[in-house]
């Protein structure tokens, strides 16, 4: 039975806020009679008569432990079969606590992967500082509301407390009287973590749209663990279904089931809690700095009035000190010590090793040494990490491929301070680069080490992908520097392949649970000419972006392929969120300033820009993306095209062999043409791109920065050339018969790259129309029209031809109708084809635009005049020609929905 929550509260709200974590410390398993010394003998309560109580009172304390076996630790167990009790002392009461929950056996699909650690931006599973409090005879479980807060002893914080509530999680009844020696009483812990707690319930039935509930009688404490530094219980929960929904049919979202089951109507899911206490004196916090791109810890805090906002921002960092604070280089008061899980294979141990000490360099940059240690997971010992300044990587098999790696943290609420963080690297990746390895990779001399790879365009701050499409991004890569013959699947080739990845996916992962967020302004450091050479601090400025493979033509001298070493970006940050900093708080802040200040630096600037997630998703800054490498876009982009041209040329020549997988030219065009989509958004952001910048005002650079409209229409000039010309994309007929599916896959229900079912024909038309959808959209949309119109007034003191929006609108229509009318021979008919859809396409967004009558004058007068500017030339195209063809047909199909908008009267709401 679960502890209640306070009346009005739905119970399902009350224990999905009590999952508390955001990615908890990875714990074998040991008996829960297990004693805490080693030969140590259990021990257990002695036997008692019962004592005499008040009718209602509840029964004394050696009464409820008879027979029962005690574990010693932060909070001692008592258990005797399937019952559990906390001994809670009067002073646990009101203690601080941090509670973390995480999975330890999932179902490898739908988000529930054991290992899995839940992050603080979720809906469930975030990490919470909780407190016991006693009333009357309810023992309750409170989350504490650590995001506001004043000077204790002060009117502000009277006004604080009166003003924002804490969450109770659960609340049970005293389970015994007072021990009549330590005042201390007892709580069933079952009545608090073995119900739904974490909300899985609901997840399942969001993801599945199946009945599963939890089913109680099958439910139950599975493990309990105690020692000085914290308390670990296990909950194996049993979930189930009595009946299966089928597809309806109709549209919309269906039900489905979790494919990796035995029986889909029966699973279980293992949650582990694990209760530790938060340091007595929080850690000095580090004020963030909008320039360092660190994860940040944010309170409200009302001791000033006068302030201009009560926020204060914390870096997420951990408390790494010096041991010997005036020596130039010394050893930390306390390392980093980062466990290898039991689970990590042994050939990829010293991999992923290599990627975490490479962050020392860092360290001892700011004068500490072996800041960061590795250890190998004690062998038949419980690694229990909920002590502080611990980490654990792992690996995970999961049915699926999900993330790639991840790297969560637990953070002090009051302070930012680390607590524990948790790498999970996934093993479907390395098994799919090696896959594509074998199967595409051809021989090619000077490639050794190292990988980075992946791109996320999400805004998530917590959210990495990094590894999530490392697997096809580096075998697209691979396939591009193919010579004579193919490479065996178990090549030393290959090994080395693989634990290149992982160390890189390592680095980019440390650095997380080191507090460092994406930098993704951080690829653009090297221009076009150094990429071609070695570099010692490789391609990027920071391990922290998404960067493609910098790989050159054939037979032409070029760099690293991969990122293997930290940049100046990665130093940088570590010493703004690391150094040591004496004197009083005022001269530190001053300190932290210096350092930030160094990024407007002529010295250093593009080497310690920083741009996120956040700069990223919103699309306007054409320096902070992903997927992009070097100074010059506009280079970059036309350098892929010309690799996936090649690529695609190659697979037309080519001359295939019983030997070969079916599925093989399928998998390469597609790996082609994902890479050029992704170089179109490359040169999308450049055109109306306004540079975001984090200086202070007194940096002497622009804060918003349009971009010269120079670059701007060599960006465009690109797009209509390759994206939206008749020349943009052509498949021999010979090599689209020969883009068989995995068959296998098909039936299997495998979904694509789009989240579809995998279809049996390979429609070229349909992927340029989706290409070229992505492009017009971008250049048509309302909100870039708006942008170039506000980028002219920006820059009329220095800009004489800017890029305006009439000129925008006219090149793209002349690269979409010109030549105007051409005659369709049978050669060009699935060419002409594709035109005619990209034709449709624009003639329903400049309508769709007319109709909705947009907000500026200016756009809305450029889009009917081009309207009436292209109804003319469609006039004219169909003079002559076959009257019942299909051109002709679509231009007057185009002409008619053109001549109803323009007709069509606009209705405004007022304000």
């Amino acid at each position: 039975m679960i502890g209640r929550p306070f009346p009005g509260l739905p119970t399902t709200l009350a224990l999905a806020t009590v999952i508390l974590m955001s990615g908890c410390t990875h714990l074998r398993a040991v008996h829960p009679s297990a004693s805490p010394t080693p030969g140590a003998p259990p021990k257990t309560a002695p036997s008692s008569p019962p004592a005499t109580q008040a009718p209602g009172a509840p029964p004394a304390f050696d009464v409820v432990i008879k027979d029962a076996e005690r574990q010693e630790g932060l909070l001692p167990l008592w258990k005797r079969q399937d019952k559990v009790w906390i001994e809670l002392s009067p002073k646990d009461f009101g203690r601080a606590f941090f509670l973390s929950p995480k999975l330890v056996t999932g179902v490898g699909e739908a988000g529930l992967l054991g290992g899995l650690l839940s992050s603080r931006w979720a809906q469930i599973g975030r990490p919470q500082w909780v407190e016991f409090r006693r009333v009357n005879q309810q023992v309750q479980l409170v989350a504490i509301n650590g995001s506001f807060r004043a000077s204790p002893d002060t009117p502000q914080a009277q006004a604080v407390q009166a003003a924002f509530s804490p969450s109770m999680l659960a609340s049970v009844a005293v389970a015994s009287a007072a021990h009549p020696q330590r005042g201390s009483v007892l709580v069933e812990v079952s009545s608090l973590l073995t119900g739904d707690v974490l909300g899985l319930g609901q997840q399942l039935q969001r993801a599945f749209r199946q009945s599963y509930n939890l089913d109680a009688r099958n439910t139950a404490i599975t493990q309990t663990r105690g020692s000085p530094a914290g308390l670990v219980l296990q909950v194996q929960q049993h979930f189930a279904t009595g009946t299966l929904a089928a597809p309806s049919g109709s549209t919309g979202p269906q039900p489905s089931v979790p494919t990796a089951l035995p029986d889909p109507r029966s699973l279980f899911i293992t949650v582990q809690y694990t209760l530790s206490p938060l340091p007595t004196q929080a850690m000095t916090p580090r004020l963030a700095d909008a320039r360092v791109g660190y994860f940040t810890t944010t309170v409200a805090d009302f001791s000033d009035d006068l302030a201009r906002t009560p926020r204060q921002r914390f870096i997420n960092r951990w408390q790494i000190e010096k041991k010997d604070p005036k020596a130039p280089l010394s050893p930390p008061v306390r390392p980093l010590v980062y466990w290898l899980d039991g689970s990590i294979p042994k050939d990829y141990r010293g991999a992923i090793t290599e990627g975490i000490l490479a962050w020392n360099k860092a360290f001892e940059a700011i004068g500490i040494q072996q800041a960061i240690e590795v250890r190998d997971d004690p062998a038949q010992q419980p690694l229990d990490i909920v002590g502080k300044g611990q980490a654990i990587i792992r690996w995970m098999t999961n049915h699926q491929p999900s993330f790639g790696a991840i790297g969560p943290t637990h953070v002090d609420p009051r302070s930012g301070e680390i607590l524990t963080a948790d790498i999970a690297l996934e093993s479907l990746s390395s098994r799919a680069i090696r896959s594509a390895r074998a199967q595409i990779l051809q021989a090619a001399p000077g490639i050794d080490g190292g990988t980075h790879t992946d791109a996320n365009e999400a805004m998530h701050p917590e959210r990495c992908e990094h590894g999530e499409l490392a697997a096809e991004q580096l075998a697209y890569g691979l396939d591009l520097l193919m010579a004579q013959g193919h490479l065996p699947p178990d090549s030393a080739e290959v090994k080395a392949f693989v634990l290149a990845y992982l160390k890189d996916t390592t680095m980019h992962e440390v650095g997380h649970t080191l507090g460092l967020r994406h930098n993704f302004r951080a690829s653009r450091w090297r221009s076009q000419a150094e990429l071609q050479r070695p570099q010692p601090e490789g391609n990027s400025a920071s391990v922290m972006d998404y960067v493609p493979i910098n790989l050159g033509r054939p037979g032409q001298p070029w760099g690293d392929p991969f990122q293997t070493t930290l940049g100046p970006y990665d130093h940088w940050a570590i010493e703004y969120g690391y150094k040591p900093l004496d004197g009083p708080p005022a001269e530190q802040a001053q300190a932290l300033r210096r350092i930030a200040q160094r990024q407007a630096d002529p010295a250093w600037q593009i080497a310690l820009d920083y741009g996120t997630d956040e700069d990223n998703a919103l699309g306007i800054d054409p320096q902070a993306l992903a997927f992009d490498l070097g100074r010059d876009p506009v280079a970059f982009a036309r350098h892929r095209l010309d690799l996936a041209r090649a690529l695609i040329a190659r697979q037309a020549a080519g001359s295939w062999s019983t030997e070969d997988d079916a599925t093989l030219p399928r998998r390469r065009i597609s790996y082609a043409l994902r890479d050029i989509a992704r170089t179109s958004t490359v040169l999308t952001r450049q055109v109306g791109g306004l540079v975001t910048r984090r200086d202070a005002p007194g940096s002497g650079r622009a804060l918003l920065d349009p971009l010269p409209a120079e670059q701007q229409r060599a960006a465009l000039t690109l797009l209509l050339d390759e994206f939206l010309s008749p020349r943009s994309l052509n498949l021999p007929p010979a090599l689209q018969r020969q883009l068989a599916p995995d068959y296998f896959e098909r039936g299997e229900g495998v979904l694509d790259a789009h989240g579809q079912m995998i279809q049996t024909d390979f429609s070229v038309a349909d992927q340029l129309a989706r290409l070229q959808r992505d492009v017009l959209g971008s250049l048509m949309n309302e909100a870039l029209a708006e942008r170039l119109l506000d980028n002219i007034d920006k820059t009329r003191d220095r800009e004489p031809q800017p890029l305006t929006v009439r000129e925008l609108h006219r090149r793209v229509r002349e690269a979409i109708w010109s030549p105007p009318g051409p005659r369709i021979d049978a050669n060009r008919e699935a060419t002409a084809s594709w035109r005619r859809n990209l034709q449709r396409d624009h003639v329903n967004r400049l309508s769709l635009g007319i109709l909705r009558g947009g907000t500026r004058a200016d756009v809305r007068a450029q889009l009917r005049q081009q309207a009436r500017l292209l109804i003319e030339q469609l006039r004219r195209a169909s003079r002559g020609g076959d009257p019942d063809g299909t051109a002709q047909a679509h231009h007057r199909d185009c002409l008619d929905t053109l001549q109803r908008a323009l007709d069509a009267s606009v209705v405004r709401s007022t304000p």
